[in-house]
This record gives structure tokens, sequence and C-alpha cells, in this order.
């Protein structure tokens, strides 16, 4: 018997961001690809969320909020009970991460600009602060959004001794590290500079930790950077516009991700001039680049329309055959099934209908294993009875 499917939906909740959302979601994926909803806990704008280090518990960023969440996980059904609460070291916590040792989540706090990190305990409960990170320099031109050091995002390399974090606010990405004590050291020497008013939001590294790409928000670009693991080097070679050469209006890159094997990657584009923005005059869509093997370089990208209102996340699904979209103002998630010889999407099969999903985390339930005594499948499995009270 195949291993449940299980998908945690977080969302905006909050009059300020004109959230239509209950809180965080649980559903249940179907080997039909159906989504049936399951649980619902309601909570204020959960806007991120990550698997603590034993997968006991799910954390969860309130955006928006000064706190981040430990949520109880069910092992052999996946729902969610509320277990605590701790101050998330700064004002809008928008992204969290695992130190390579596991012992302590980092959570960048966006609108304070800091980064910090909070101890793990040894049954993945939250301890308090334990390094606070806070980043200088000019900012960008925007007179809205860059009025300070705006950090997005945490990303580990593959070897662990060194982190990313691009800043929206000082058009910049930052080298960091962390020790065993959970302390924070910005690599000051290797900070980028990026062009002005282009925002950097997120990035991903290559499977082959060779090379690193990043969406710029602002300026709906690409950028491509060679990683140097030894030094923490990151090196600008490459940038692209995110949009399709029809859209002359304003846009916003959001999301960004690389292929399995390395071979493609993908970022969205929100019609529109902001966050407040119900949407633009263009469709929003999912931009497919080819990747060199050799030098990461992009080639020129060609787009899907998501179909949907303000694509402000997506990810891959769990196999890697589809793209799975939250649509913050379509109020939807849909999936993009990804062809096996170009990797470009093809069009949305809808999934879920929600309000203002921001956040998707898919987790997998395996199927208890049997010891010492005769298999027995009907013993051990989620039959109907058992999933109807997810």
């Amino acid at each position: 018997m195949p291993d449940t499917e299980i998908a945690y939906v977080g969302s905006r909740t909050s009059v300020l961001r004109a959230g239509r959302g209950s809180g965080l979601e649980v559903f249940e994926i179907l080997s039909d690809g159906r989504w049936l909803p399951r649980q619902t806990v309601g909570m204020d704008n959960p806007s991120f969320m990550i698997l603590s280090p034993r997968q006991t518990q799910l954390y969860v960023a309130h955006g928006d909020g000064n706190q981040v969440s430990a949520l109880e996980l069910d092992p052999a059904t996946g729902r969610i009970d509320y277990r605590d609460t701790v101050d998330a070291g700064g004002v809008n916590p928008v992204h969290l991460a695992l130190s390579p040792d596991r012992k302590f989540l980092l959570v960048a706090n966006h609108n304070s600009g800091t980064v910090a990190s909070l101890r793990i305990h040894p049954d993945d409960s939250l301890g308090p602060v334990t390094g606070l990170l806070s980043f200088e320099g000019e900012t960008g031109p925007h007179r809205r959004d860059q009025n300070s050091s705006k950090p997005h995002q945490i990303v580990f390399d593959a070897t662990g001794r060194y982190a990313l974090v691009p800043d929206k606010g000082l058009d910049s990405v930052f080298t960091i590290s962390a020790d065993s004590e959970g302390a924070l050291t910005w690599r000051q020497d290797r900070t980028v500079r990026l062009r002005e008013m282009s925002g950097p939001r997120h990035l991903v590294f290559s499977p082959s930790n060779r090379h690193v790409y990043s969406v710029e928000e602002f300026l709906s670009t690409v950028t491509t950077y060679s990683w140097d693991a030894d030094t923490g080097t990151l090196r600008p070679v490459q940038s692209l516009t995110s949009l399709p050469d029809t859209v002359t209006g304003d846009s916003r890159g959001a999301e960004i991700a690389v292929s399995a094997d390395g071979t493609h990657l993908y970022v969205s584009n929100r019609s529109g001039p902001g966050d407040h923005s119900p949407g633009g005059d263009f469709p929003d869509t999912i931009g497919t680049y080819d990747i060199e093997p050799d030098t990461g370089r992009l080639g020129n990208g060609r787009w899907t329309e998501t179909q949907g209102i303000r694509p402000r996340f997506f990810c891959l699904d769990t196999d890697g055959a589809a793209l799975l979209v939250a649509h913050e103002r379509g109020h939807s998630i849909a999936a993009h099934a990804l062809d096996p010889a170009t990797g470009t999407p093809g069009p949305a099969v809808f999934r879920a209908a929600t309000g203002s999903p921001v956040a998707i985390l898919r987790h997998r339930i395996p199927v208890p294993a049997v010891a010492d005594e005769p298999a027995d499948p009907s013993r051990h499995r989620l039959d109907a009875a058992d999933r109807s009270t997810l």
C-alpha cells in the first residue's frame, strides 16, 4: 500500500493583507490527484512552514507578526495540534531554515531586517533566540518597499558551511554562517550587490552546488551566479528578464525552483504593482528556462499562464512531475504537469479552492512497518474509516 500524502497549506488571514484564509489547512492527496480537506487550524497568517528535524512537528512562521509556532504532528494521520509559540527574534518572519546540525531554526524577519536562530530541543520543541544578525547597506530607491533591510529567505548550500540571504531592501545577497551554539556570522566581504531596485527575493542552489539562481521582485529578473563552496564566494554571471516580452506593465517576481536533475529553472510572475494589488493587466505566469549543464547559464525563457491570480508560492511535487502553485488572490491551488521532454509546465489543473494560500508543504506518512509477526495488511493501513477522521 502506498504512503499517505498530506499537504499543509498556509494562508493570509489578516485584513491588512486582504486575507480570506482560515489559517492552516490539512489536505489528503488521493492517488487520482484530488485534494480532500481534512482539518483546519485557525491561526494568524501562517505564511511559511517547515518540518522539524525528527518530523514530529511543524514549525510555522506568522507573517506580519513576531512569532513562530510549533505544531505537533500525528504520525499516523498527519493531523496537527498546537504545542507552543515562541518569539521570532524580529518582525514579520517570512522564511524558516534548519541549521546543518539540525539543532537550530533560523528565521528571516523581513520587516526588522534580522536573521535569528532559535534553539531546537531534543524533543523538537523550540527554545529561545540564541543568535541575532542585522544587515547594513545602502537601501534601494523604491520609496515604500526599500526603506530598510528586508531579508526574505535563508538557504544553506549542500556543504552546510554557508547560507545565502537575499535582502529585498538592500538589493544585496549576503553570505552568513552558523556555529554549533547558534551564533550567526555575516561574511561582509562576500556580499553581492545587484542592480538598484532589483529587490532579490528568493534563490535556489543547483543540485551540483556549483551555481545559484535568484529572482528579483521589483525588476522581474533572474540572476545566475557561480558558487565557490570552499570559500563561500558568490559571483553573478548572467541576468535575464523573468517576463515574456508582451508584458509592458507592472509585475513582480515571486518564487524560484530548480528541477531535481538540474536541467530546468522555474520562476513565477505576479502581474500588478505589489502585494496590495488585486492583480494586474497581464496574465500571471511561470517562466521555464533550460540550464546549460557546464556553465549553469540559462537559455531563453518560455512562459505558461497560471490561470490564477498572484502565484506568490509554488513548489515541485514530491516526485518532481508537476508544479503546485498557490494563487494568493485567486484563492486556489493548481497543479501543472511538467512535460517529460521539455520540462515545461502544462495547463493548470485546479486541486483545491481555499482562501489566500501563500505556502504549501507536502509530507508523506509512511505505512507502519510490521515487526516480529506475520504480515497482515488489514491491520497496518489507513482504511477509509481511518482517513475520514483526519
